[in-house]
């Protein structure tokens, strides 16, 4: 697995800590990239090391529909 970097205020890490910022950013950035169709379920639970149901969960904390209709079905259920 790569890393990636971001930059973030001293204040916003203070108020969080770094290792909540670091799963929040996981999390959303996981969540979005489902929400844009780039990643199934399966595999966005597979990153962080969850359950797909657990992600199915996750979606609804973000607002994120878990059905959308664009979705590859045949895909999904082979990632699920």
């Amino acid at each position: 697995m790569r890393n990636v970097q971001i930059e973030l205020p001293e204040d916003v890490l203070a108020a969080v800590g770094e290792d909540q910022v670091r799963t929040l950013a996981r999390e959303a950035l996981l969540v979005r990239l489902y929400d844009l169709g780039e990643i199934s379920t399966g595999k966005a639970a597979e990153v962080l090391g969850i359950s797909r149901r657990e992600f199915l969960d996750l979606l609804g904390r973000y607002g994120v529909s878990e059905f959308d209709d664009t979705m590859n079905v045949a895909e999904e259920a082979r990632c699920g």
